[in-house]
């Protein structure tokens, strides 16, 4: 990204949407690793060097001047890396793409061009009004210090914009209408984006975005095998050109609510307030009639998009603070929390903050962390609270110095001298290891959205085995690899594995991970993009193992870290 990326931007702090940044500043932004690939993956993975190599390689060039003239894309099979993520450990399962850096790239620059850019800010303008709020434009941090977390801005979005608006607007609403869309992206109508640049059926209708639409669907079917539903997952660019779609969603529900109003069906002076979070929305209203012929509006209008509302997530709630919570959040603060904020004092006599916990074991927090995920399973706050175990755990573990005194004697003159000494201990934990890292792996095998948090925790509690246990902990590392890897569609629960496993000679080579970024990890061949629809200049001298970077790979052992939150620490200290 370059140095003058954010120079009018006047609040260095905060993050701006990518709709106010410029066509370069936002092309940087799409071409960056975070926004390629928005999954948190082992830190060795980066893919900036095969986007740097498509921008360098394609530079200008068309889709046209790029084919091979003996296949279209759309025709290939394998043109991204799609995998099929699992839920829940059992049959809900959600895809997620690593898209063709040659396509995807070429998608980003021609929505990135002056003309078009130009025409996706100005939708997004007229998009906007005064009672409804798109929550979820991708979000672009404008300093260079590291996120504590991966994906912290977006979550830090969501808190804000949407948790603590909801519960602002308490004080001034008595109902509030919750519902989200089912699978959203995979029912997304690629016709729709050219239906939204138009801003078809409103007074801005328009026809100079048609070779922009166009556009965007050539390639979305170029890398979904000519497949004319739904749109991939897994990076910003995508999330951005769902938010096309669904802005236009709001534009058009807030011209049919003032419609109705013009022809006296609802209240002219009617205030309600409508947030939306990507397909989660929450709509609020002091006239509960209103409130419901609004809600039938949203769901016709999501209808002609080919979208449906989810009926175990719709209803309409009175109890607007403890909803505007997430449930597994509003659990864990009004049942048990197994932390809180103490302040101590140092010997030097500055205060400072640390964790108290009501469990006086390690397997006891990790227990409650695993009865927890059996009732709010993949939730948000199920990661929190094993980073917050991680933490601890990271703290007990620590060297720590301890200061004694030495007492001699002189043996002629019978005088005794005291002496202040230093000495380091390592910290551990003095409790079966095998069983916490069972628990820690069976939360990792039902919660894929924690799995890499858990078995972060199992990997912390591994490094504490005894030198003498070396035979047993290679047995536990071997039954975490085959109880996991039973597990169907579990692609995302391998490189995680192959973290903890990757030092150890045996299994740094053979072909024991399916996974393909796994593969390239152990060397092993592996096609991760099918581009055999690209001239062979072009894709000859393509980077493939670039994507790992192997002085990070040298230096990861086998306990997990996060490259963000590694980076953040390093920052801060």
């Amino acid at each position: 990204m370059n140095d003058n990326i954010f120079n009018k931007n006047q609040d260095k702090e905060k993050p701006v949407r990518i709709t106010d940044l410029s066509e370069s500043e936002a092309l940087d932004s799409l071409l960056s690793n975070d926004f390629y690939c928005t999954t948190e993956l082992p830190e060795y993975f980066d893919f900036s060097g095969v986007l740097k190599y498509a921008t360098d390689s394609i530079g200008n060039k068309s889709l046209d001047e790029c084919i091979n003239s003996d296949c279209l894309p759309e025709s290939v099979q394998g043109v991204n890396l799609d995998v099929i993520t699992n839920k829940d450990g059992r049959y809900a399962v959600r895809p997620l793409t690593l898209a063709n850096p040659f396509l995807y790239y070429m998608l980003a620059r021609d929505i990135c061009k002056e003309s078009a850019w130009t025409a996706i800010k100005e939708c997004f303008k007229l998009f906007s009004n005064e009672h409804i709020t798109a929550c979820a434009i991708p979000m672009v941090k404008v300093d260079d210090k590291p996120e504590p977390f991966k994906g912290a801005t977006s979550i830090l979005n969501w808190w804000n914009s949407m948790e603590q608006r909801s519960i602002e607007l308490s004080l001034k609403y008595r109902y509030m209408f919750m519902t989200d869309i089912t699978n959203c992206f995979g029912q997304i109508n690629p016709e729709s984006i050219a239906w939204a640049l138009a801003r078809k059926d409103t007074p801005y209708q328009t026809d100079d975005n048609y070779a922009l639409a166009s556009s965007i669907q050539r390639y979305l079917r170029a890398m979904q095998e000519g497949k004319n539903i739904g749109i991939p997952q897994g990076s910003s660019l995508f999330s951005l050109i769902a938010e096309i779609i669904l802005g236009y969603t709001d534009m058009l529900l807030a011209q049919e609510i003032a419609n109705e109003q013009e022809n006296d069906n609802l209240p002219k002076e009617l205030e309600y307030e409508i947030l939306r979070y990507v397909d989660d929305y929450r709509i609020f209203c002091n006239d509960r009639d209103a409130l419901d012929k609004i809600s039938f509006m949203l769901q016709h209008i999501l209808e002609r998009f080919n979208f449906r509302m989810n009926s175990s997530k719709t209803r309409t709630s009175t109890e607007l603070i403890t909803d505007s919570i997430k449930a597994d959040k509003a659990f864990y603060i009004f049942n048990t929390p197994i932390e809180s904020k103490q302040i101590y004092k140092d010997e030097d006599g500055h205060k400072r903050k640390e964790r108290g916990y009501d469990f006086d074991g390690f397997q006891k927090h990790l227990l409650f962390i695993y009865e927890f995920s059996g009732r709010f399973p993949n939730s948000g706050q199920l990661v929190t609270q094993l980073e917050a175990l991680s933490k601890r755990i990271d703290e007990q573990l620590s060297t720590k110095t301890r200061t004694y005194e030495e007492t001699t004697i002189d043996l002629d003159s019978g005088k005794t001298t005291k002496e202040k000494k230093t000495k380091e201990l390592k910290g551990h934990l003095w409790e079966n290891i095998s069983a916490m890292v069972a628990i820690a792996v069976e939360i990792a095998a039902n919660n894929l959205r924690a799995a890499n948090n858990a078995l972060k925790i199992a990997s912390q509690l591994l490094s504490d085995m005894r030198k003498e246990d070396a035979e047993k902990k290679s047995e536990i590392i071997d039954l975490i690899y085959r109880k996991l890897i039973r597990i169907p569609n579990s692609a995302f629960l391998q490189v995680w594995v192959q973290n903890i496993t990757h030092p150890t000679d045996e299994w740094s080579a053979g072909d024991i991970y399916d996974m393909p970024l796994c593969k390239v990890v152990a060397k092993q061949p592996v096609m991760l993009w099918n581009n055999n629809w690209l001239n062979a200049d072009i894709a000859a001298a393509f980077p493939q193992d670039s994507i790992v970077d192997r002085d990070v790979l040298a230096k990861t052992g086998q306990v997990i870290t996060f490259k963000a939150k590694r980076q953040y620490d390093e920052m801060e200290y």
